[in-house]
């Protein structure tokens, strides 16, 4: 499952990027919530248990050229 973060616009207007997405656990099809960060490269890769089923899933964030985020998830 894949999901995409769009740039919103904060207070003064100026366009920033969310800082979460979701994705899809893949053996309970719930949809998780999870931050973001940047700083931590363009190419990140994490395993994290579902908050709803205990299940762990592996996590894919890939920040694209325009700043946007491509959040996927698989069941590890």
């Amino acid at each position: 499952m894949c999901a995409m973060t769009k740039r919103r616009r904060d207070e003064d207007g100026e366009r920033r990027l969310s800082d979460e997405a979701s994705y899809v656990c893949g053996s309970c099809g719930e949809d998780i919530v999870v931050p973001l960060d940047p700083s931590a490269g363009e190419h990140q890769q994490y395993v994290e248990d579902c908050p709803v089923c205990c299940s762990p899933n592996e996590v894919f964030v890939d920040y694209e050229d325009d700043g946007s985020a491509r959040v996927s998830s698989r069941p590890e």
